[in-house]
């Protein structure tokens, strides 16, 4: 399907004046939602495959319990590192230079993890591609949440994660169909990650500026076109402006990142922050070892148990999505909380050897997650106004990657120490912050548009 604007037919005749929020569906927003999904799925693939592949690098590159960690965590902390530069970055430049840029860097970076012969080269790699992934995640809900009407935006925000999901799972089957090329299959499973990315480069350079942070910039006149040529309607300054107030003229990222405290969004802050960091923390560092971790329980097919257990972390994102309008944002997020964490003390009070059981639970744990982590873009998308929103979700990106970065590279160390039963105990106390938080924290926002969700908070 061409990702022209002239090709949809609504767009031959230009409509009166209407909220962007309450604007109907077209053709141009679906596409919008299609294109943005590509970041993710990169996203979700590239983090993926080094769940498959790291039990290949252990004997290659000779790595020990530490390098281990540090291999693993090092796409989370680039991820911290590139939500907090890059938020306040695309706050102040626009959405749609760095929406092309940063898949640009997932191609160059992916292709050359295949040249790799020293476990520090692969380490720097790793960290570079998760400074573009953390960058990615601002751009794409920004840039989402300022295209599509408040309609499909709940789903629409999901279904970024939806992708991520469906990029995490296809890395597994493709890591477990590479097993086969040999001793470098390692190699070939990391630079994989540049296929999917190049393809959807392409797509992304038909994407307009956003017409919203146009008008927080002062470019009010460019807004209003962005509205008319993609859309055919008019649109208000003062709708454009509902948000952010007035123009914003210049600023720095780290002005961005003050102006969240001093116009009162730092308990959004701290909500995002905290209720991301209690769903990956745990997360990540089990899908990062999962196939170890299956082992331990005495699952045989460790590769394809994972490749199942992912599948189904699938359609809980699926889920997710089409509950997250219906039941609200704020159940959605505690129902999640709460389940995950049957789960987890389900296994750690299982008898050893119970594959069947074993590999259901952790199915369990992935799709409760999955099911929740659609809100990771959702709430900070909406809590944020437009001239901070991509600064407000790189600062609970990049917090929520400090949890998932410690977590995952301390959990070969302390399975070591602890065995997985206590590891997993240590799971169950992150996962029940996270439940008080969403209790005492979490709004519903699923039937306000962006100004009164920003307001609200």
């Amino acid at each position: 399907m061409s990702l022209s604007p002239s090709s949809h037919p609504a767009e031959k005749t230009t409509t009166r004046a209407r909220s962007l929020d309450e604007a109907p569906v077209t053709g141009f927003h679906r596409r919008m939602v299609a294109v943005a999904m590509g970041g993710p799925f990169c996203d979700g693939y590239l983090l993926g495959i080094m769940g498959v592949a790291l039990s290949l690098i252990t004997p290659a590159l000779s790595l020990d319990t530490m390098w281990e960690g540090l291999i693993a965590a090092s796409v989370l902390v680039g991820v911290f590192i590139g939500g907090v530069v890059f938020g306040p970055i695309t706050d102040r430049v626009g959405r749609h230079l760095m929406y092309v840029l940063n898949l640009m860097t997932f191609v160059v970076f992916s292709a050359l993890q295949f040249f790799v012969t020293e476990a520090w080269q692969l380490l720097g790699l790793r960290l570079l591609i998760g400074i573009a992934i953390g960058a990615d995640y601002p751009i794409a809900s920004a840039l989402t949440t300022e295209l599509v009407p408040r309609k499909i935006r709940g789903p629409a925000l999901s279904g970024l994660v939806l992708a991520w999901w469906v990029g995490y799972g296809v890395s597994y089957w493709a890591g477990w169909l590479l097993l086969g090329t040999g001793d470098d299959a390692w190699r070939w499973m990391l630079a994989s990650g540049a296929v999917p990315a190049v393809i959807f480069m392409f797509f992304r350079t038909g994407v307009p500026e956003s017409p919203r942070w146009l008008a927080s910039r002062g470019r009010v006149e460019e807004a209003k076109e962005v509205v008319r040529r993609h859309l055919r309607q008019e649109v208000s300054t003062e709708e454009l402006l509902a948000e952010s107030g007035r123009p914003q003229r210049g600023g720095s990222g780290l002005g961005n990142l003050v102006e969240i405290f001093r116009r009162g969004y730092a308990v959004p802050a701290l909500f995002c922050s905290v209720f991301w960091i209690c769903q990956v923390a745990p997360a990540f560092a089990v899908r990062s070892f999962q196939p170890q971790m299956l082992e331990s329980f005495g699952v045989g097919s460790t590769f394809g148990a994972s490749a199942l257990i992912t599948t189904i972390a699938v359609a809980g994102t699926a889920v997710g999505l089409l509950v997250v309008n219906r039941i609200g944002r704020r159940p959605l997020l505690i129902g999640s909380f709460a389940c995950i964490n049957v789960c987890l003390i389900a296994l750690i009070v299982l008898p050893p050897h119970y594959a069947f059981l074993v590999v259901a639970l952790f199915a369990g744990f992935q799709f409760f997650e999955a099911a929740g982590s659609g809100l990771q873009f959702v709430y900070p998308s909406e809590l944020f106004p437009t001239d901070l929103r991509a600064t407000g979700v790189g600062v609970a990106t990049a917090m929520s990657r400090v949890g998932s970065a410690s977590s995952t590279f301390l959990l070969p160390m302390l399975t070591t120490d602890f065995g997985v039963r206590g590891t997993l105990a240590m799971g169950v106390g992150i996962t029940l912050i996270g439940l008080v938080a969403c209790i005492v924290l979490a709004p519903e926002t699923k039937d306000l548009g962006l100004a009164e969700a920003s307001r609200r908070a």
